[in-house]
Protein backbone atom coordinates (compact mmCIF):
# COMPACT_ATOMS: atom_id res chain seq x y z
CA UNK A 1 0.00 0.00 0.00
CA UNK A 2 1.53 3.46 -0.86
CA UNK A 3 2.35 5.90 1.68
CA UNK A 4 1.96 9.96 1.25
CA UNK A 5 5.19 11.76 0.81
CA UNK A 6 6.36 15.51 0.56
CA UNK A 7 8.80 17.61 -0.47
CA UNK A 8 9.72 20.88 1.40
CA UNK A 9 12.23 22.92 -0.72
CA UNK A 10 12.35 22.69 -4.82
CA UNK A 11 15.64 24.00 -5.55
CA UNK A 12 18.22 21.97 -7.50
CA UNK A 13 18.56 19.40 -4.97
CA UNK A 14 15.16 19.06 -3.93
CA UNK A 15 14.59 18.16 -7.47
CA UNK A 16 16.04 14.94 -6.95
CA UNK A 17 14.04 14.06 -4.10
CA UNK A 18 11.05 14.66 -6.18
CA UNK A 19 12.83 12.30 -9.16
CA UNK A 20 12.83 9.65 -5.92
CA UNK A 21 9.27 10.02 -5.04
CA UNK A 22 7.44 9.92 -8.37
CA UNK A 23 9.59 6.48 -9.28
CA UNK A 24 8.98 4.87 -6.23
CA UNK A 25 6.35 2.32 -6.46
CA UNK A 26 5.34 2.67 -2.90
CA UNK A 27 5.14 6.41 -2.31
CA UNK A 28 2.41 8.74 -3.15
CA UNK A 29 4.13 11.82 -4.00
CA UNK A 30 1.42 14.19 -2.19
CA UNK A 31 3.08 17.79 -2.30
CA UNK A 32 5.79 20.02 -3.02
CA UNK A 33 6.45 23.12 -1.15
CA UNK A 34 8.56 26.09 -2.29
CA UNK A 35 8.35 29.58 -0.77
CA UNK A 36 8.49 30.19 -5.02
CA UNK A 37 4.74 29.36 -6.01
CA UNK A 38 5.58 29.34 -9.56
CA UNK A 39 8.73 26.68 -9.16
CA UNK A 40 6.26 25.07 -6.22
CA UNK A 41 4.02 24.51 -9.24
CA UNK A 42 6.67 23.72 -11.88
CA UNK A 43 7.96 20.83 -9.82
CA UNK A 44 4.64 19.55 -8.65
CA UNK A 45 4.14 19.13 -12.36
CA UNK A 46 7.08 18.00 -13.60
CA UNK A 47 7.06 15.12 -10.88
CA UNK A 48 3.77 14.10 -10.53
CA UNK A 49 2.81 15.46 -7.32
CA UNK A 50 -0.62 15.41 -6.14
CA UNK A 51 -0.59 19.32 -4.75
CA UNK A 52 1.75 22.50 -4.07
CA UNK A 53 2.02 24.94 -1.72
CA UNK A 54 4.33 27.86 -0.04
CA UNK A 55 3.04 26.98 3.41
CA UNK A 56 4.75 23.65 4.38
CA UNK A 57 2.28 24.32 7.41
CA UNK A 58 -0.37 22.71 5.34
CA UNK A 59 1.58 19.23 4.59
CA UNK A 60 2.30 19.16 8.79
CA UNK A 61 -1.74 19.03 8.60
CA UNK A 62 -2.44 16.20 6.28
CA UNK A 63 -2.82 13.17 8.06
CA UNK A 64 -1.63 11.36 5.16
CA UNK A 65 1.41 12.46 4.50
CA UNK A 66 3.84 9.80 6.87
CA UNK A 67 7.02 11.54 6.07
CA UNK A 68 8.69 14.77 4.42
CA UNK A 69 12.41 15.82 2.49
CA UNK A 70 13.22 19.14 3.42
CA UNK A 71 15.70 20.27 0.79
CA UNK A 72 15.67 23.96 1.74
CA UNK A 73 19.16 26.01 1.58
CA UNK A 74 22.08 24.79 4.10
CA UNK A 75 20.93 27.17 7.31
CA UNK A 76 17.06 26.91 6.73
CA UNK A 77 16.69 23.72 7.76
CA UNK A 78 15.73 23.96 11.53
CA UNK A 79 11.50 25.17 11.06
CA UNK A 80 10.36 22.85 8.88
CA UNK A 81 11.91 19.89 10.39
CA UNK A 82 10.66 20.52 13.92
CA UNK A 83 7.08 21.44 12.32
CA UNK A 84 7.59 18.15 11.10
CA UNK A 85 8.79 15.88 14.13
CA UNK A 86 5.66 17.82 15.98
CA UNK A 87 3.35 16.40 13.45
CA UNK A 88 4.54 12.99 13.96
CA UNK A 89 6.30 13.05 9.96
CA UNK A 90 9.38 11.00 9.64
CA UNK A 91 12.36 13.36 7.89
CA UNK A 92 14.71 13.63 5.55
CA UNK A 93 17.11 16.34 5.76
CA UNK A 94 19.60 17.61 3.34
CA UNK A 95 22.84 17.94 4.36
CA UNK A 96 24.74 19.36 6.16
CA UNK A 97 21.92 19.27 8.82
CA UNK A 98 22.75 22.19 9.62
CA UNK A 99 25.23 25.18 10.00
CA UNK A 100 25.45 25.82 13.21
CA UNK A 101 25.13 22.98 16.68
CA UNK A 102 22.09 24.95 18.09
CA UNK A 103 19.93 24.16 15.11
CA UNK A 104 21.16 20.52 14.69
CA UNK A 105 20.52 19.87 18.11
CA UNK A 106 17.34 21.56 18.52
CA UNK A 107 16.24 19.18 15.25
CA UNK A 108 17.16 15.72 17.17
CA UNK A 109 15.56 17.16 19.96
CA UNK A 110 12.32 17.18 18.39
CA UNK A 111 12.62 14.21 16.56
CA UNK A 112 13.41 12.31 19.52
CA UNK A 113 10.89 13.38 21.42
CA UNK A 114 8.19 12.83 18.88
CA UNK A 115 10.12 9.31 18.23
CA UNK A 116 10.07 9.41 14.43
CA UNK A 117 12.73 8.98 11.78
CA UNK A 118 15.45 11.54 11.30
CA UNK A 119 18.07 11.16 8.49
CA UNK A 120 20.67 13.34 6.86
CA UNK A 121 21.04 13.02 2.93
CA UNK A 122 24.62 12.17 3.46
CA UNK A 123 24.34 10.37 -0.62
CA UNK A 124 28.07 9.61 -1.00
CA UNK A 125 26.81 6.67 1.58
CA UNK A 126 25.59 4.93 -1.07
CA UNK A 127 27.93 6.54 -3.74
CA UNK A 128 29.22 3.13 -5.22
CA UNK A 129 32.82 4.31 -5.39
CA UNK A 130 32.78 4.60 -1.86
CA UNK A 131 30.98 2.08 -0.66
CA UNK A 132 33.21 -0.38 -2.72
CA UNK A 133 36.35 1.45 -0.99
CA UNK A 134 34.77 0.84 2.67
CA UNK A 135 34.62 -2.80 1.95
CA UNK A 136 38.34 -2.16 1.15
CA UNK A 137 39.53 -1.04 4.15
CA UNK A 138 37.27 -3.15 6.41
CA UNK A 139 38.46 -5.93 3.96
CA UNK A 140 42.62 -4.76 5.09
CA UNK A 141 43.18 -4.70 1.45
CA UNK A 142 45.10 -2.01 1.50
CA UNK A 143 46.18 -2.61 5.47
CA UNK A 144 46.20 -0.04 7.88
CA UNK A 145 45.48 3.09 6.55
CA UNK A 146 47.83 5.77 7.11
CA UNK A 147 47.23 9.16 4.47
CA UNK A 148 43.84 10.28 2.95
CA UNK A 149 43.47 12.66 0.22
CA UNK A 150 40.06 14.22 -0.35
CA UNK A 151 38.91 17.33 -3.27
CA UNK A 152 35.77 18.17 -3.38
CA UNK A 153 35.65 22.04 -5.49
CA UNK A 154 32.88 23.27 -7.97
CA UNK A 155 32.80 26.18 -10.27
CA UNK A 156 32.61 29.63 -9.80
CA UNK A 157 29.00 29.21 -11.63
CA UNK A 158 28.02 27.39 -7.99
CA UNK A 159 28.08 30.49 -5.77
CA UNK A 160 27.50 33.05 -8.52
CA UNK A 161 24.58 31.85 -10.55
CA UNK A 162 23.28 28.56 -9.45
CA UNK A 163 22.92 29.03 -5.60
CA UNK A 164 20.91 32.20 -4.62
CA UNK A 165 22.02 31.76 -0.77
CA UNK A 166 25.82 31.04 -1.36
CA UNK A 167 26.78 34.14 0.96
CA UNK A 168 25.07 32.51 3.76
CA UNK A 169 26.75 28.88 3.36
CA UNK A 170 30.77 28.22 2.19
CA UNK A 171 32.41 25.28 -0.02
CA UNK A 172 33.31 24.10 3.67
CA UNK A 173 29.44 23.73 4.35
CA UNK A 174 27.92 22.86 1.04
CA UNK A 175 30.86 20.59 -0.07
CA UNK A 176 33.11 19.53 2.58
CA UNK A 177 30.10 17.89 4.86
CA UNK A 178 30.01 15.65 2.37
CA UNK A 179 33.50 14.66 2.53
CA UNK A 180 34.17 14.87 5.94
CA UNK A 181 31.28 12.46 7.01
CA UNK A 182 32.22 9.77 4.25
CA UNK A 183 35.91 9.74 4.96
CA UNK A 184 35.36 9.20 8.60
CA UNK A 185 32.62 6.73 7.14
CA UNK A 186 35.20 4.75 4.91
CA UNK A 187 37.66 4.70 7.53
CA UNK A 188 35.40 3.68 10.63
CA UNK A 189 37.15 6.51 12.29
CA UNK A 190 36.57 9.77 13.74
CA UNK A 191 38.69 13.06 13.69
CA UNK A 192 40.38 14.33 17.32
CA UNK A 193 42.28 17.61 15.82
CA UNK A 194 42.69 20.16 12.87
CA UNK A 195 44.72 23.02 11.65
CA UNK A 196 43.09 24.81 8.43
CA UNK A 197 43.78 27.47 6.11
CA UNK A 198 41.10 29.86 3.92
CA UNK A 199 41.16 32.72 1.83
CA UNK A 200 38.53 35.10 0.11
CA UNK A 201 38.59 38.09 -1.65
CA UNK A 202 37.79 36.57 -5.53
CA UNK A 203 33.93 35.48 -4.65
CA UNK A 204 33.74 39.04 -2.63
CA UNK A 205 34.43 40.61 -5.79
CA UNK A 206 31.51 39.36 -7.21
CA UNK A 207 29.35 40.28 -4.24
CA UNK A 208 29.52 36.55 -3.04
CA UNK A 209 30.32 36.54 0.72
CA UNK A 210 32.12 33.58 0.89
CA UNK A 211 35.30 31.92 1.05
CA UNK A 212 36.89 31.33 -1.52
CA UNK A 213 38.72 28.13 -0.40
CA UNK A 214 39.58 26.19 2.87
CA UNK A 215 42.17 23.61 3.02
CA UNK A 216 42.28 21.45 6.53
CA UNK A 217 45.06 18.70 7.51
CA UNK A 218 43.33 16.49 10.08
CA UNK A 219 44.18 13.74 12.21
CA UNK A 220 42.09 10.40 13.02
CA UNK A 221 42.01 8.69 16.74
CA UNK A 222 43.88 6.04 14.47
CA UNK A 223 46.82 7.81 13.65
CA UNK A 224 45.54 8.47 9.95
CA UNK A 225 46.07 11.89 8.40
CA UNK A 226 43.31 13.28 6.30
CA UNK A 227 43.84 16.51 3.79
CA UNK A 228 40.25 17.99 2.95
CA UNK A 229 40.40 20.75 -0.03
CA UNK A 230 37.40 22.52 -1.01
CA UNK A 231 36.74 25.55 -2.82
CA UNK A 232 34.04 27.13 -5.17
CA UNK A 233 36.34 29.27 -7.27
CA UNK A 234 37.01 26.29 -10.29
CA UNK A 235 37.12 28.64 -13.16
CA UNK A 236 33.66 28.95 -16.01
CA UNK A 237 35.41 26.30 -18.36
CA UNK A 238 36.15 23.66 -16.11
CA UNK A 239 34.96 20.56 -17.60
CA UNK A 240 32.76 19.26 -14.95
CA UNK A 241 30.67 21.35 -12.49
CA UNK A 242 32.42 19.43 -9.54
CA UNK A 243 35.77 18.10 -9.21
CA UNK A 244 35.53 15.06 -6.76
CA UNK A 245 39.14 12.78 -5.55
CA UNK A 246 39.78 10.74 -3.24
CA UNK A 247 43.59 9.19 -2.27
CA UNK A 248 43.85 6.70 0.58
CA UNK A 249 47.27 5.17 1.29
CA UNK A 250 47.50 2.29 3.48
CA UNK A 251 50.24 0.28 4.88
CA UNK A 252 49.54 -2.71 2.07
CA UNK A 253 47.70 -0.56 -1.13
CA UNK A 254 46.06 2.29 -1.95
CA UNK A 255 42.46 3.59 -3.20
CA UNK A 256 42.38 6.05 -5.66
CA UNK A 257 38.51 7.17 -6.48
CA UNK A 258 37.77 9.80 -9.17
CA UNK A 259 34.22 10.86 -8.67
CA UNK A 260 34.28 13.34 -11.22
CA UNK A 261 36.81 13.01 -14.15
CA UNK A 262 36.75 9.41 -14.88
CA UNK A 263 35.49 9.58 -18.61
CA UNK A 264 33.07 7.00 -18.38
CA UNK A 265 31.84 9.68 -21.34
CA UNK A 266 33.89 12.18 -22.96
CA UNK A 267 31.57 14.84 -24.79
CA UNK A 268 32.76 17.77 -27.11
CA UNK A 269 31.17 20.72 -28.64
CA UNK A 270 32.22 24.01 -30.27
CA UNK A 271 32.43 25.70 -26.97
CA UNK A 272 33.87 23.33 -24.59
CA UNK A 273 34.83 19.58 -23.64
CA UNK A 274 32.77 17.71 -20.81
CA UNK A 275 32.45 14.42 -18.86
CA UNK A 276 28.96 14.01 -18.06
CA UNK A 277 28.23 12.16 -14.91
CA UNK A 278 27.49 8.65 -14.86
CA UNK A 279 26.92 8.34 -11.35
CA UNK A 280 24.31 10.90 -10.22
CA UNK A 281 21.34 11.07 -12.21
CA UNK A 282 18.78 9.18 -13.02
CA UNK A 283 18.58 7.00 -16.70
CA UNK A 284 15.66 6.09 -17.42
CA UNK A 285 12.15 5.83 -15.99
CA UNK A 286 13.66 4.01 -12.92
CA UNK A 287 15.43 4.54 -9.54
CA UNK A 288 18.58 4.71 -11.13
CA UNK A 289 21.67 7.13 -9.48
CA UNK A 290 23.29 7.06 -6.09
CA UNK A 291 21.39 10.13 -5.27
CA UNK A 292 18.29 8.42 -5.93
CA UNK A 293 19.33 5.15 -3.91
CA UNK A 294 20.17 7.29 -0.94
CA UNK A 295 15.99 9.06 -1.03
CA UNK A 296 15.24 4.89 -1.41
CA UNK A 297 17.16 4.18 1.92
CA UNK A 298 14.71 6.83 3.59
CA UNK A 299 11.69 5.27 1.98
CA UNK A 300 12.52 2.16 2.70
CA UNK A 301 13.67 3.18 6.26
CA UNK A 302 9.74 4.53 6.90
CA UNK A 303 7.86 1.76 5.32
CA UNK A 304 9.83 -1.13 6.39
CA UNK A 305 11.04 0.44 9.82
CA UNK A 306 14.62 -0.30 8.49
CA UNK A 307 17.64 1.59 9.54
CA UNK A 308 18.65 4.91 8.04
CA UNK A 309 21.57 5.30 6.20
CA UNK A 310 22.72 8.69 8.19
CA UNK A 311 21.22 9.38 11.43
CA UNK A 312 20.59 13.09 12.85
CA UNK A 313 23.53 12.28 15.42
CA UNK A 314 26.06 11.84 12.90
CA UNK A 315 24.59 14.75 10.87
CA UNK A 316 25.32 16.68 14.56
CA UNK A 317 28.84 15.84 14.88
CA UNK A 318 29.75 17.00 11.42
CA UNK A 319 27.67 19.95 11.96
CA UNK A 320 30.01 20.46 15.05
CA UNK A 321 33.44 19.25 12.96
CA UNK A 322 32.55 21.75 10.04
CA UNK A 323 31.83 24.22 12.80
CA UNK A 324 35.19 23.46 14.59
CA UNK A 325 37.31 24.01 11.35
CA UNK A 326 35.58 27.51 10.82
CA UNK A 327 37.19 27.94 14.07
CA UNK A 328 40.23 26.94 13.64
CA UNK A 329 40.40 28.70 10.26
CA UNK A 330 39.65 31.70 11.86
CA UNK A 331 42.54 31.33 14.60
CA UNK A 332 45.08 30.39 12.56
CA UNK A 333 46.42 27.59 15.04
CA UNK A 334 45.06 24.15 14.97
CA UNK A 335 41.76 22.85 17.11
CA UNK A 336 41.26 19.71 19.15
CA UNK A 337 37.50 18.28 17.33
CA UNK A 338 34.43 17.84 19.69
CA UNK A 339 34.08 13.75 19.97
Amino acid sequence: MKKGFALIGAGLFGQRHAQAYQRHPLVDFKYVCDLDAARAKSVAETYGAAAYTTDFNEIMADPEVVAVSVATPDPAHRDAVVAAARAGKHILVEKPLATTVEDAEAMIAAANEAGVKLMVDFHNRANPPMVAARDAVARGDIGRPSYVYTRLSNTIAVPRDMLKWSSQSSALWFLGSHMIDVVGWILNDKPVRAYVVSRDGILKDLGVDAPDFHVATVEYESGTVGVFEHTWILPDTYNTVKDLKIELLGSKGAINIDGSHNRTMELYTQQKGAFPDMLVPPFGPHLTGFVLDAVVHFVEAVLFDKPVLATGEEGLANTKIISALIEAARLGQPVQLPR
